[in-house]
């Protein structure tokens, strides 16, 4: 059983530095990552992370989880269409998993 849950952050100011800091280059990674799909007119998932993955996680510091969830968003971004080069906002979403975030709950059952 697969259990989701929606969770409102309530970030002290350092962790939301740290947080949009964090979107900042994520989606630097996926402008970057763009970029070179759209050079190699390579656009599936698997395609674009062996020619992406290592420079990635290199250039711009990511985890390796961080840096796959990157890759699966551009991807995505051209399933739709692949006759424009797909660009993302600084401070667009990324997705976070359980291998990214972690919390521990207290006074929870």
């Amino acid at each position: 059983m697969k259990l989701i849950a929606q969770i409102k952050l309530l970030p002290a100011p350092e962790q939301a530095q740290a947080l949009r800091k964090t979107l900042e280059v994520a989606n630097a990674a996926c402008n970057y990552i763009s970029q070179q799909a759209w050079d190699n007119q390579t656009f599936k998932q698997f395609p674009i992370h062996k020619l992406t993955y290592y420079a990635v996680k290199e250039m711009f510091g990511l985890t390796a989880q961080v840096a796959v969830r990157c890759i699966s968003k551009v991807a995505d971004a051209y399933k739709l269409d692949r006759k424009v080069k797909r660009t993302f906002k600084p401070h667009g979403a990324i997705a976070f998993d359980d291998r990214i975030l972690t919390y521990k709950l207290t006074g929870w059952s």
